[in-house]
């Protein structure tokens, strides 16, 4: 009974190791974020902070404080067998959170810091994306891999790149373990009409297996540490020509990203592992890079070279304000739009090369991009009126594009939010019904039967309040009475006007109320009018970023004198 017992114990163990690394896809080791605050450290010249001893083995180490203003520093880790790696400057392109980005120092056990200030509340953040953090987690991670090759082979399975049709070979989210740094929200979707080029800021020597992990410990670090839906990156290539599917939401598809601040709506972003300020990228790497953006700008019907010109959004780090048209290479790097090293001033000077690589490799006579159009039959409304919206969607052929899903959408921040849907008619036109409260920034993007989308451009509704307005015809001067009313949308403060008829028979403003609508919309004031006399009320709200001015309907009555 004692030895069945201990079988079962056995296999137990064994089915609980095994669990996490089926022979499915290619073994993925658990991943471990933590933190460590950082000690005083010594003065003199700028702050150094020691050598520090970190909470467990990490990966990827980068750094967070509170302190505002510029801090510029250096990092070297040192690993557990004791070496310790060259000095590599912190990158800080955080946006409005002050910190330093990440960097691979696969498997080390402890860092040192030197930096121009100690800002306050300095920390570092960790991520082990190899099981190793600890000794027992390296012992577990040993036996999962070890069960899960020994599975492998007997199941006769390896890993293989998943892709788009006719994209490059793409390794795919769960290949390296996205399962471990799950999106926050579902993918938002733009235009893709320039690629960006990155580097991640990480170490150089690492190994065509270590590349996966990498990936993954920047997606825990972009998710878990920064706050972001995902991994910022569209995608990622490292020095051996691998390119990985980053952000979530199909490799086909103009995603969204956390690439480029003030652009991601109107970019892809590629970027490679490593630090390439002083060193060159890999000819592998270049040429994958090529690859990747010639397949991606010419699926999004847009060429591969010349320029093009954008419209900023704004954000700290942006080099152009909110609203600033912006010409950019079709492939750039990050530097031109950002306040940035980034790509690293040697891989900047090789995206000529990958430039002219992708010239080749792109279609010599690129289809025509297909067409989207929109277009509203009054764009002033009047709530709750809705926008009767339309278009006509063509093909790469030039041919009405029928029975095709169409999405109307809103601009929501940098990405678009989808609020109605429809079909294209046998002509390629369509037409919907859309409700809006506020006034909006619209856009209708079809599905393509390839599977790529077909935005089309922005057109603004605008959208006025609807304001109503009682009192009675008829009142004593001097004497209170009640005004109502309501607003919807609701605002925040509208103006009652008084004018009062004059002499000259013409209407006079004679006073200005603000008036504070409840959260319903509704609104009750009393009013008093000092002379007899023919007077108008009149609601008026000021435009803003929701609604255009708004008004009521005039109400005229008349204050008598009051009886003796």
């Amino acid at each position: 009974m004692r030895r069945i017992l201990l079988v079962l114990a056995a296999l137990g163990l064994l089915a609980w190791l095994a669990a996490p690394a089926l022979p499915s896809g290619p073994f993925v080791a658990r991943a471990v974020d933590f933190t460590q605050a950082l000690p005083a450290g010594s003065g003199g010249d700028g702050w150094r902070s020691g050598i520090v001893r970190a909470p467990g083995r990490f990966d990827l180490v980068g750094l967070t404080w509170r302190s505002p203003g510029l801090v510029r520093g250096q990092i070297r880790v040192r690993s557990a067998g004791g070496q310790w790696s060259a000095w590599t400057a912190l990158d800080g392109d955080r946006g409005a959170a002050p910190g330093a980005e990440p960097i691979w120092a696969g498997g080390a056990e402890a860092y040192e810091l030197r930096m121009s200030r100690r800002p306050d509340g300095l920390r570092a953040h960790f991520v082990n994306a190899t099981g190793s953090a600890t000794a027992m987690a390296r012992v577990t991670t040993a036996l999962r891999r070890g069960l899960h090759g020994m599975l492998a082979a007997l199941a006769g399975t390896q890993a293989r790149a998943q892709t788009a049709p006719g994209a490059p070979a793409i390794i795919p989210r769960a290949a390296w373990g996205a399962d471990q740094c799950p999106p926050r929200a579902a993918p938002a979707y733009g235009q893709v009409q320039v690629g960006f080029v990155h580097h991640t800021v990480d170490a150089n020597d690492y190994g065509p297996q270590d590349s996966a992990a990498m990936v993954l410990a920047i997606c825990r670090y972009h998710r878990n540490t920064n706050g972001w839906r995902d991994i910022g990156y569209n995608f990622l290539d490292d020095r051996y020509g691998q390119v990985f599917e980053g952000r979530s939401g199909g490799v086909d598809r103009p995603v969204i990203g956390a690439q480029a601040q003030g652009y991601n709506s109107v970019s892809t972003g590629v970027a490679n592992i490593g630090t390439f300020t002083s060193v060159a990228q890999t000819p592998e790497a270049v040429a994958a890079t090529a690859r990747l953006l010639a397949w991606k700008l010419s699926l999004h019907g847009v060429p591969v070279t010349g320029q093009v010109t954008v419209t900023s959004a704004g954000g700290p780090t942006n080099r152009y304000r909110d609203g600033t048209p912006v010409t950019f290479e079709r492939i750039s790097g990050h530097r031109d739009a950002d306040a940035t090293e980034c790509p690293g001033t040697t891989l900047y000077a090789q995206l000529p090369a990958i430039r002219s690589q992708a010239a080749a490799l792109a279609p010599a006579a690129p289809s025509v991009p297909a067409t989207m159009s929109i277009g509203v039959s009054d764009p002033t409304l009047d709530f709750p009126q809705p926008a009767q919206v339309s278009g006509h969607a063509t093909g790469s052929d030039g041919q009405p594009l029928a029975g095709a899903p169409v999405a109307v959408q809103i601009a929501v921040g940098a990405g678009f939010l989808t609020r109605a849907r429809t079909v294209t008619g046998a002509d390629g036109t369509w037409a919907l019904e859309l409700p809006t409260g506020y006034s909006r920034r619209l856009r209708a993007v079809a599905q393509l039967p390839g599977g790529g989308l077909s935005p089309s451009p922005q057109i603004s509704v605008r959208v006025a309040p609807r304001i109503r307005l009682r009192a009675a015809r008829r009142v004593t001067a001097k004497r209170p009475f009640t005004v109502t009313g309501s607003v919807r949308p609701r605002r925040g403060r509208v103006t009652l006007q008084i004018a009062r008829q004059g002499s000259d028979e013409a209407m006079h403003v004679v006073a200005r109320v603000a008036v504070s609508p409840a959260a319903d919309g509704r609104f009750v004031l009393h009013v008093r009018l000092r002379r007899p006399a023919l007077h108008r009320l009149r609601v008026t709200s000021a435009p803003d970023a929701r609604n255009v001015a708004g008004r009521s309907g005039d109400m005229v009555l008349r204050a008598v004198r009051p009886r003796r």
